[in-house]
């Protein structure tokens, strides 16, 4: 059975880019382009793990995480960032995300990463 990844990131180029790279690696994926359509997409559907930015407008990758968490406390989490000393990179860890990434994203460490989570 495939397993259903929820991408989130506000810049829509680089979350459709994710969104391809999972799908043609096997994965049913969804991209959502802010956290706040994101959580209408987790409370409609079931995801297996979500794959968020940190910097987001309007709601940041940490608090999307937190509710989440809420909504879904199983779900694995992922952040990643174009900055490593962010202090939301290190609350992220902190409230539960279990990888972080530095943007640009080694796409075969990600995937790797992805696949790991979900065994």
């Amino acid at each position: 059975m495939k397993k259903r990844i929820l991408i989130v990131d506000d810049d829509r180029q680089a979350a459709n880019m994710l969104v391809d790279i999972f799908t043609v690696n096997g994965y049913l994926t969804d991209g959502a382009y802010s956290g706040k359509e994101a959580l209408k997409m987790i409370k409609g559907q079931e995801y297996d793990c979500v794959l968020s930015d940190i910097k987001m407008s309007e709601m940041n990758g940490v608090e999307l995480m937190r509710a989440v968490k809420k909504m879904a406390p199983g779900i694995p989490f992922v952040l990643m960032t174009a900055y490593t000393d962010d202090e939301l990179l290190f609350e992220g860890i902190r409230k539960g995300a279990l990888v972080t990434l530095v943007k640009p994203l080694q796409i075969e460490t990600l995937i790797i990463n992805i696949a790991q989570i979900l065994k």
